[in-house]
C-alpha cells in the first residue's frame, strides 16, 4: 500500500512509512519446508548429560540393594534408606545407571544382621562395627566416685550392709557382661525407681554414653509408637518413665518381649518390616512408686528403690569425673570386673523393693490368699468350703478398701491359679513341694437328700483318717471352720484388730 492508495479523507502522518505488503500465510496443512522452517526448528536437540562417575563409584563401592525391597544399605552412613532417598542425593540418572550395572551389590534381607562380636562373612552386612568409646586403663580408686553413686542408689535395697553389697555386685556384673562379651543378651532387666534427683539418670546416662550409637534413652512415646526403628542395632536401652500407672498392664507383655526375645521386628516409616537379632539390654528408670506391674515369682527384673537425694557434693564430683572423660575409665573398670558365675540367665535377687512391687501388683484375690497363707489374718488356715472362703474374702475386701470385689467364681479361679503357680521347694532336698492349698470338689452323702458334692479348699497335709470317708470328713471340717469364720467377721472393730494371726493348720478332723 502507498500514500496514493489512501482514501481522500486520510492525511498521512509526516515521516510515516507504511509497511510492506505482508506475505500470505501458508495453508495450515502446508509442510514445514513450505513454511520456511529448518530441521533445527522442527526438533530441538536434547541437552547431553554427562554421567556422575564419582557418584556412581561411591554407589558401587559403599551401597547395596536389599533384594525384594525398595531399600538400600548405605555403607557410608551405615543405615538403611529408601531408593528414593538415594535418588535425591545422587540424581536419578546416576542411580539408574547403578541399578542397571552388573557391578551393583545385592544382598538378601536376612543378610543384613546385627551380630556384635561375630564374623558374618563377606556376603552379609553387619550393623555392628565396634564401640566408638575406647576404654582408658585406670585403677578402681579412679572410678570410686561412680561406685559411691551406685552404692547410694542401692542403699535401701536390703536391710543389711551385706545385702546391699550383694545388690551392688549383681548390678555391676549385669553392666559388665555385655561389655566383656559384646552381643550378650541378658534375660533380665534393671528397674531403678524412687524420688527425683537421686542420681538415677546421671549414673545410667554415663553407662549409655559408653555404647555410643548402640545405646539409646527412650520415653513412653517411643514405646507406644508403632514404628520402632529406634530399637534397631541397640545394645543398651534405657527407658525413662516409659510406663505410667494407668498403662502398667497394657505394656507389661511388650516390655517382656523386648527383654526375652531373640529376634524382633523392626518397623520404619515407609519401609518393609524386617527381623533383626535382639541384643538390647534394658534398664527402666522411674519416679513412680509402682513403675511396673510384677507378678509373684517374677524372674526378669532386679528392682531397686532409690533413697532421697544425697546432701553432699557427690553429684558435683560425678559430673566433674564424667566431664574429664570418666566414662571411658568406667568402661575399662567394667571390662576388667570379675564376673564370677554370673551369666545371661542369672536370676535377679529378691530385693525389698521388688517384694513391694509384687504386692502392689497383686489382684485382690491374690493378696487375700497371700495374707491368709502367711498368717497375717485372724483366720485359721483350715479346711473350708469355697463359699466360706469367699465370705471371708468379701469381709476382707471391706476392711482393705477394695470397692469392687470379683464374683465368687472369678475369685475362686484366681485364687486357685495363684496357689498352683507358687513354686515352693524343700529347703533341704530342693524338690518341689505340693501347693499349700488344693481346690477340690468332694462328694458326700447328704441324709436329707440335698447336695451331693461340695467345693473345698484343702491345706497341704490334711485328709481323713481312721477309715472316715472324705466327704464326711470335709463336711465336719467345714462345720469346725464356721465359728472361726464368724469370729473373723467380727474381728475388726473400730479401734483395731482383735487377737493374733490364727494361722494354725488342722491336719485332721
Amino acid at each position: 500500500m502507498t500514500h496514493d492508495d489512501l482514501p481522500d479523507n486520510v492525511t498521512p502522518f509526516p515521516g510515516a512509512e507504511l509497511p510492506d505488503e505482508p506475505a500470505p500465510s501458508p495453508h495450515p496443512g502446508a509442510s514445514a519446508k513450505a513454511r520456511g522452517e529448518g530441521a533445527a526448528d522442527r526438533k530441538a536437540k536434547p541437552r547431553e548429560r554427562k554421567p556422575d562417575f564419582g557418584g556412581f563409584t561411591r554407589l558401587t563401592k559403599h551401597f547395596a540393594l536389599i533384594y525384594g525391597t525398595d531399600t538400600v544399605w548405605d555403607g557410608e552412613t551405615r543405615r538403611i534408606v529408601k531408593i528414593a532417598t538415594v535418588r535425591l542425593a545422587f540424581g536419578n540418572d546416576t542411580v539408574k545407571m547403578w541399578l542397571a550395572t552388573k557391578g551393583r551389590r545385592l544382598v538378601l534381607p536376612e543378610e543384613v544382621r546385627f551380630a556384635p562380636g561375630e564374623d558374618v562373612g563377606p556376603d552379609a552386612i553387619n550393623l555392628f562395627d565396634g564401640f566408638a568409646t575406647k576404654p582408658v586403663p585406670c585403677t578402681e580408686a579412679e572410678v570410686a566416685v561412680m561406685l559411691e553413686l551406685l552404692h547410694h542408689l542401692c542403699s535401701k535395697s536390703a536391710s543389711t550392709d551385706i545385702g546391699v553389697e550383694a545388690v551392688v555386685t549383681w548390678v555391676l556384673r549385669w553392666l559388665a557382661l555385655p561389655l566383656q562379651r559384646p552381643g550378650a543378651k541378658l534375660r533380665t532387666a534393671l528397674v531403678f525407681h524412687g524420688p527425683q534427683g537421686t542420681g538415677k539418670n546421671l549414673f545410667f546416662d554415663a553407662v549409655r554414653s559408653v555404647y555410643g550409637k548402640y545405646g539409646v534413652m527412650v520415653g513412653q512415646t517411643e514405646l507406644e509408637d508403632k514404628f520402632n526403628d529406634w530399637l534397631s542395632a541397640k545394645l543398651m536401652v534405657i527407658g525413662n518413665e516409659v510406663v505410667t500407672r494407668q498403662e502398667l498392664y497394657h505394656h507389661k507383655n511388650k516390655l517382656k518381649w523386648v527383654i526375652t526375645e531373640e529376634q524382633i521386628p523392626i518397623r520404619a516409616i515407609q519401609q518393609s518390616v524386617r527381623w533383626e537379632e535382639n541384643h538390647a539390654n534394658v534398664v527402666f528408670l522411674s519416679n513412680e512408686q509402682q513403675p511396673l506391674a510384677l507378678e509373684d515369682g517374677d524372674r526378669r527384673y532386679l528392682v531397686v528403690y532409690t533413697p532421697m537425694s544425697q546432701d553432699g557434693d557427690l553429684y558435683a564430683r560425678v559430673h566433674a569425673f564424667l566431664e574429664a572423660g570418666g566414662a571411658a575409665k568406667f568402661m575399662h573398670y567394667l571390662m576388667q570386673l570379675d564376673l564370677g558365675d554370673f551369666h545371661e540367665h542369672t536370676k535377679p535377687l529378691m530385693t525389698e523393693a521388688k517384694a513391694d512391687l509384687i504386692e502392689l501388683g497383686m489382684k485382690p484375690a491374690e493378696r487375700f490368699m497371700s495374707e491368709w497363707i502367711a498368717g497375717l489374718l485372724p483366720l485359721p488356715m483350715q479346711v473350708c468350703s469355697a463359699e466360706q472362703l469367699y465370705r471371708a474374702f468379701r469381709r476382707w475386701c471391706d476392711m482393705a478398701g477394695e470397692r469392687y470385689p470379683p464374683a465368687q467364681a472369678q475369685f475362686t479361679k484366681g485364687a486357685e491359679r495363684w496357689v498352683l503357680e507358687r513354686n515352693e521347694r524343700d529347703p533341704h532336698t530342693g524338690q518341689r513341694l505340693e501347693p499349700r492349698l488344693i481346690y477340690k470338689v468332694v462328694a458326700f452323702k447328704d441324709p436329707a437328700g440335698g447336695r451331693k458334692a461340695m467345693r473345698c479348699w484343702l491345706p497341704r497335709g490334711t485328709g481323713p483318717r481312721d477309715g472316715m470317708a472324705e466327704g464326711e470328713w470335709a463336711v465336719d471340717c467345714t462345720r469346725t471352720f464356721e465359728p472361726a469364720l464368724q469370729r473373723f467377721a467380727r474381728a475388726y472393730r473400730e479401734d483395731g484388730i482383735e487377737g493374733g494371726s490364727g494361722a494354725s493348720v488342722t491336719p485332721h478332723a
